[in-house]
């Protein structure tokens, strides 16, 4: 048994790896998405900006460089989106991974607990036969002193 569970130790060692490392990538997906959400809302209060200043009659705006600016947000702005869409399906990826990873590391532990249970049942049940022998033992010590008195 000990084989078992040394092997059962290593599977869990194992599991609980890939179950941290399935995390890390999620947390990491989660902090791009955090990223990129910051990035457009930067672009969008720039872009709020741009159009509060753009009610003025100014060199920009007769030059068509706001034009250019407010071009150069948008596409930005979809870029960040597009980004966005990436990292999303990189996290459902990744979070079917996790699900995964940590599905097997608890049903390793599963069996590591029932393994456990099973130790000690074993034990319980040869202490309960020594036990049992023991007492039979004095029975017939007793029954030998009484045939001997």
């Amino acid at each position: 048994m000990t084989g078992k569970t040394s092997d059962l130790g290593e599977l869990r060692h194992i599991t609980s790896l890939l179950r941290a490392r399935a995390l890390e990538d999620v947390r990491r997906e989660r902090l791009e998405e955090d990223r990129l959400r910051a990035e457009q809302g930067e672009i969008d209060r720039m872009r709020e900006a741009a159009r509060s200043a753009a009610q003025a009659v100014s060199l920009q705006r007769l030059i068509g460089a706001d034009t250019l600016w407010q071009g150069w947000l948008t596409s930005r702005r979809m870029e960040i989106n597009r980004q966005m869409a990436m990292v999303r399906a990189r996290q459902a990826h990744h979070l079917a991974v996790a699900r995964l990873a940590f599905s097997r590391d608890e049903a390793v532990a599963s069996l590591q607990s029932r393994e456990r249970q099973a130790r000690q049942s074993d034990a319980e049940r040869q202490q309960a036969q020594k036990l049992e022998a023991l007492l039979f033992l004095r029975r017939l010590q007793a029954v030998d002193q009484a045939e001997t008195s």
